[in-house]
């Protein structure tokens, strides 16, 4: 089918205007742990001039009856539905740079059609640059800077070093497919996950937002401002070390987890480092638990923490 079809500018855009230098997508994938796409979305499209200048047509590529959407059923009419849509917005960063915002759900349908329309608009804006954006439940702790993995179409194209500790196989997001597809066509394409620690991923976490605007600096995307979300930041680190600090099989989980990563980043004289395999098996369970939840297997492992039952999560 014919992908030039599927992506429309606005009527009142004229796309020959539009030139900018990156791309950030927020695309929804298995997970976005402590909501840090949102976090991000909010952020820039509520603190930076942006508008939305283009959109994919959703009734060809959304699972409604799978994911329905949400509507509010007032006594006797409904009101309020939430309209599932994937929106590219232009942006301009407080320096005067304009980038894009590709933001929305994973498309259900139609992924080899929709990376083939993404790889059109790249063109036509003429993109140097796509950051894909997410956030991943991993073995870290809340104390701890939170990592930032890389990976990417040529891995040349990534500017700062830290990729995942091995080789895994894993079902895959869409944002997979649109990494390879860009980076066929010779155009860079760079993914940036923040490991958000195992036991806050499903609250909102504000560090992850903040750790991945960080890290577009780092890999040549605009400067973008982390202001607000500082502010956010600051009651739920409270909240969540009042929480750990009552609770001792909490606070010894974390003790653990800082031990751990302290060994990964150092190398003292005496101090054993975790190998290769041993942190990649570690990182493998989190990544069956995400086929567990999908339907998975009996062949998926036991995700459960390696020192006792996963904790309660701490709530912001």
């Amino acid at each position: 089918m014919d992908p030039t079809t599927l992506f429309s500018y606005e009527r009142h855009v004229d796309s020959r205007s539009l030139h900018g230098r990156t791309l950030l997508v927020t695309l929804g994938a298995y997970s976005d742990a402590g909501d840090a796409q949102q976090l991000i979305d909010d952020q820039l499209l509520n603190s930076l001039s942006s508008r939305v200048v283009g959109r994919l047509d959703m009734d060809q590529v959304y699972d409604y009856a799978g994911r329905r959407p949400e509507v509010t059923l007032q006594l006797d009419h409904f009101s309020d539905y939430e309209k599932p849509e994937i929106l590219l917005h232009e942006v301009t960063a407080a320096d005067g740079e304009t980038f894009f915002l590709l933001t929305g759900p994973e498309p259900s349908f139609q992924w080899e059609r929709v990376a083939s329309a993404l790889q059109i608009v790249v063109e036509q804006l003429g993109i140097e640059r796509t950051l894909l954006l997410q956030g991943f439940p991993a073995p870290v702790p809340h104390t701890r800077e939170l990592p930032v993995t890389r990976f990417a179409g040529d891995p040349d194209s990534i500017t700062v070093r830290r990729t995942m500790p091995g080789t895994f196989r894993l079902r895959a997001p869409f944002t997979a497919l649109l990494t390879m597809r860009l980076a066929e066509s010779s155009h860079e394409v760079v993914g940036l996950t923040v490991h958000v620690p195992q036991y806050l991923h499903e609250m909102t976490y504000p560090d992850a937002a903040i750790a991945l605007l960080g890290a577009i600096t780092e890999e040549q995307g605009p400067q973008l401002p982390v202001e607000s979300l500082e502010a956010q930041a600051g009651p739920v680190r409270e909240a969540i070390a009042a929480q750990i600090d009552s609770q001792p099989a909490l606070q010894e989980m974390v003790d653990g987890l800082e031990a751990r990563f302290d060994r990964m980043i150092t190398s003292g004289a005496g101090t054993e480092v975790p190998t290769a395999d041993a942190i990649a098996a570690e990182v493998e369970e989190y990544l069956a638990s995400f086929d567990q939840e999908d339907g998975g297997t009996d062949e998926t492992k036991d995700t459960d923490h390696p020192d006792g039952p996963a904790p309660e999560q701490p709530t912001g």
